[in-house]
């Protein structure tokens, strides 16, 4: 669905307090090599997984996504911070894809944040995880 991902990203790129938690560093399915902790927190965002709503019809889909946000503070307070305005950003959205109209976008749900072990390239001895799902519902023009 890569007119969602544009559709995303073009909500991101306003003026707003997530794009600021993340340092403009969202990115889809992966961070580029390279992406360090000790630069910003960033969050990934992928698609988990769609699902026709009607069984008679293609038209309408619900389309889960999954937003994953790191940070190397040593507390969970940025990272709660980035998951409240993330909130803020895309839930209840509706946006404009090409040949789809989106429906509504909801969050169903968050989990974390947990404080993970990390490696020496990660710039920190530990980072902070959350993971955000939310669905998109769609419908086909």
């Amino acid at each position: 669905m890569d007119a969602i991902r544009i559709g995303i990203y073009s909500v991101f790129n306003t003026t707003n307090d997530f794009n600021t938690d993340v340092g403009g560093r969202l990115f889809y399915a992966d961070a580029p090599e390279g992406t360090n902790l000790s630069e910003d927190a960033y969050a990934v965002f992928f698609f988990v997984s769609d699902v026709d709503e009607d069984t008679f019809s293609e038209n309408m889909k619900d389309v889960y996504v999954q937003f994953s946000l790191f940070s190397g503070d040593s507390s969970p307070a940025a990272i709660l911070k980035m998951d409240k305005d993330l909130t803020a950003l895309y839930k209840d959205q509706i946006f404009d894809v090409t040949g789809w109209t989106v429906v509504v976008m909801r969050r169903v749900q968050g989990s974390g944040p947990i404080n993970v072990p990390a490696d020496v390239d990660a710039g920190t001895g530990r980072y902070w995880q959350h993971d955000v799902d939310f669905t998109v519902t769609v419908n086909k023009i």
